[in-house]
C-alpha cells in the first residue's frame, strides 16, 4: 500500500523533486496509517522572491501575516524539509535564514533543515571570525584541510595583490 519511492527505511516520507507529495506512512499514531503532507524546497540561494512565490503555492507552509516576517505550517499533518543552500548571491539570504530557523523553532519535530555545500561554506566563518583567529598573523593560518588544492590565506592575499598590480 506504500509506494517504494515515498518511504525511507525508517518509515519517514522520502524526498523527491516534487514541491509537495502526499505520503502514507506507517507511523504508530493510530491503528491505521496516518496521512502526512511534506513540502520540500531546496537551493533557494538567497532568492527571496523565488521563495515567496514557492510559499504562495505551498499547501503546507505559509506566512503568518501580511508582513512576511514569520512562517507557519498550515495544518497538523504538514511537514517541511529544506534541502540546503540557503545563502548565496541573493539579497534575501539573511531574511531567509531567519524565516527558516524561526519555522524550525516553532515546529522542531515537523521541520527539517538540511545543510548544503553553500551552507557549510558559510558555517566556518563563525570560527574564522573569532577574536583569537583574527588576532593571528595571516601567515600562520593554514590552508583549509578539506581542500588540498586551496591556497593558504597568505598565498591568496599574494595572488590578489599580484592580480591588482600590487605585487607580493
Amino acid at each position: 500500500p506504500y509506494p517504494a519511492h515515498a518511504l525511507s527505511a525508517s518509515g519517514v516520507g522520502a524526498l523527491s523533486s516534487d514541491a509537495h507529495m502526499r505520503v502514507r506512512t506507517p507511523f504508530r499514531c493510530s491503528p491505521h496509517p496516518c496521512e502526512y503532507e511534506i513540502a520540500f524546497v531546496s537551493d533557494v540561494e538567497g532568492d527571496l522572491d523565488y521563495f515567496n512565490r514557492w510559499v504562495a503555492g505551498s499547501r503546507c507552509v505559509a506566512y503568518t501575516g501580511s508582513d512576511e516576517a514569520a512562517l507557519t505550517l498550515t495544518h497538523a499533518r504538514a511537514y517541511f524539509v529544506y534541502g540546503g543552500d540557503v545563502p548565496d548571491h541573493g539579497r534575501g539570504s539573511e531574511q531567509l535564514l531567519r524565516l527558516l530557523v524561526g519555522l524550525k523553532r516553532a515546529f522542531p519535530r515537523r521541520v527539517a533543515l538540511l545543510v548544503g555545500n553553500r551552507d557549510l561554506n558559510k558555517l566556518r566563518l563563525t570560527s574564522e571570525c573569532a577574536p583569537s583567529d583574527l588576532a593571528r598573523p595571516h601567515w600562520s593560518i593554514p590552508a583549509p584541510h578539506w581542500d588540498p588544492s586551496a591556497p593558504t590565506l597568505s598565498q591568496h592575499l599574494e595572488q590578489v595583490a599580484a592580480a591588482r598590480g600590487g605585487g607580493a
